[in-house]
């Protein structure tokens, strides 16, 4: 009876558990995802855009120098290495001093004898203007201590120039940096003779960068004295200076028909070295209208640009081309483009097409930009292009 009743358990028991298993396999199973990925968003706007034209330029310094020596003597040391920043008045090279500082020692003892000299003569021929004064003493003898006097007077000052020159002589014994920067190449060594205009060391001031770029001729004339030039290094964007142009040549290069244009960059920072290609993005007089997002809106992947908006919680890649800039935003052209549509800044290197995204601020982060328009409403951009 027992054993009858402990089959019937387990038959129950059996039935129960095949009952939950399928009850278990009938609720679905919902597959986990990825978390959304948290983007930062800015509209698309219209603005107003120049003309630009981008033309590859070299940097040189704007002051290149030969520091020369400026007496003769030979060179007994090399005060500072090549290719190092150096102060204004730093010592580069020194002259053999000695000859010169024995010349001005005696040179000096034979002035100060000169100044006694003058100095008692005056005192002479002050004395002899009272005596004359008083009838004690005729003309030519007043004349005389006068004359006595210019004499001595002018042999101190001849002394004393001659001092002066050997003084400075001595100093220039030391040549130093005539402005702060950065030496280059050293043209003597130690125990070389030099003589005054030998060259000694080549400088570079570095602090202001000049870009010589050359404009076709049929921009002559659509380009300003003082406009903005952003200068990429290297082809890398996050490499970008701005620069000024300071000088359009007025007449063209008989070989290429080009203008050379004159672009001063502060280099303060150092980032521009002598010698480098740079791209110069110019901008040109003629004005167009465009829509324009944030440079950092933009995705490069090889030749091709886009843009990501945000449509119901999931990226949207837009395919777009890029024209002007303008400070941190560009001109661009794409279907689905439109003033008001909100476009990723920030966390777009971590998103793909139909990723999901959540807004940094949700929904009052995009407020005004008014419902995610993906029908085409391109706009052509009219821009000149070399």
């Amino acid at each position: 009876m027992n054993a009858i009743t402990d089959l019937r358990h387990s038959v129950r028991s059996s039935a129960a558990a095949a009952i939950l298993i399928a009850v278990i396999a009938a609720v679905p199973v919902v597959a986990q995802g990825p978390p959304p990925t948290l983007v930062e968003v800015s509209e698309v706007k219209s603005m107003e855009f120049n003309d630009q034209i981008t033309l590859v330029g070299r940097t040189e310094a704007k002051v290149h120098s030969r520091i020369v020596a400026e007496i003769a003597g030979r060179v007994t040391s090399i005060d500072a290495p090549e290719g190092n920043r150096v102060k204004k008045g730093q010592p580069l090279v020194s002259i053999d001093s000695e000859r010169i500082a024995l010349s001005l020692k005696a040179k000096q003892a034979e002035t100060a004898e000169a100044k006694a000299q003058a100095d008692l003569a005056e005192s002479n021929l002050k004395r002899a203007k009272e005596l004359y004064a008083q009838s004690l003493i005729p003309e030519t003898t007043r004349d005389s201590a006068r004359a006595w006097s210019q004499i001595a007077q002018s042999r101190y000052e001849r002394l004393e120039a001659e001092r002066a020159n050997l003084a400075r002589d001595l100093e220039n014994c030391t040549i130093r940096a005539p402005y702060a920067g950065h030496t280059l190449r050293q043209q003597v060594d130690v125990g070389e003779w030099v003589n005054p205009g030998t060259p000694v060391y080549e400088m570079v001031d570095l602090s202001q960068a000049k870009v010589t770029v050359d404009l076709p001729e049929r921009y002559y004339g659509q380009l300003d004295i003082g406009s903005k030039v952003d200068i990429v290094i290297s082809n890398d964007t996050s490499r970008l200076v701005v620069g000024t142009v300071t000088g359009i040549a007025r007449s063209a290069s008989e070989e290429t028909h080009t203008f050379p244009v004159i672009i001063t960059v502060d280099n303060s920072e150092g980032r521009l070295g002598g010698g480098k290609l740079v791209r110069a993005t110019l901008s040109l007089r003629n004005q167009f209208t465009s829509l324009a997002v944030s440079k950092d809106a933009v995705v490069r992947q090889g030749t091709r640009t886009s843009v990501y908006t945000v449509k119901d919680g999931q990226a949207v890649i837009i395919p777009v081309q890029t024209g002007s800039t303008s400070g941190q935003y560009v001109a661009v052209t794409g279907e689905g483009l439109a003033e008001g549509l909100p476009v990723v800044v920030r966390g777009n290197e971590r998103i793909f097409p139909g990723s999901p995204v959540k807004i940094n601020g949700g929904e009052n982060a995009v407020a005004g930009a008014g419902q995610t328009n993906l029908a085409g409403t391109g706009q052509t951009q009219s821009s000149q292009r070399d």
